[in-house]
């Protein structure tokens, strides 16, 4: 999921993209909800997907709900339309997250830095200031980089999946 982005940044990522391609980004007007935004056309779509605890079951459970459809899993919701048209398009594949190679090492000085050397590959969260970024590595962890210290790489070159 995308955090921090708004409608207008998704179109931008999406709208030169092959139809279906799809990101799910935090809503910005109902705190909680998710959006399911779609390449579909000429346009970016975007569809509200509800998230409800579900009190009719004693377990509690999270569901999330777009248009009349409830789903038990963010992976069964994507799922169903990965086979089925939302207006024009399926989901055929997901937006890939920014990934950068480090061009210096970086041991960090605070608490929230993610240290990091020269050389290694790093996925890109959100961009939280010009020059300071969230950033996650291999290992899950996730910490704030210098910008500058970075440099974008073709989403093919990085060999692992966070």
């Amino acid at each position: 999921m995308f955090e921090n982005i708004s409608r207008e940044e998704a179109v931008s990522m999406l709208l030169d993209q092959t139809d279906g391609t799809f990101l799910v980004r935090q809503s910005g007007t109902i705190k909680g909800d998710l959006v399911l935004c779609v390449k579909e056309g000429s346009k970016v779509s975007h569809y509200i997907i509800n998230r409800r605890n579900n009190h009719d079951d004693l377990k509690n459970q999270l569901t999330y709900k777009i248009g009349d459809k409830i789903f038990s899993s963010m992976s069964e919701l994507l799922s169903f339309y990965k086979q089925r048209l939302l207006d024009t398009s399926t989901l055929i594949r997901i937006y890939p997250k920014p990934r950068v190679r480090c061009k210096f090492n970086f041991m960090g000085k605070d608490e929230e830095d993610l240290p990091f050397k020269k050389g290694e590959i790093l996925m890109i969260v959100r961009k939280d200031e010009e020059f300071w970024w969230t950033a996650k590595n291999v290992h899950n962890e996730k910490g704030l980089i210098p910008a500058n210290y970075v440099e974008f790489i073709c989403h093919e070159s990085a060999r692992f999946d966070l």
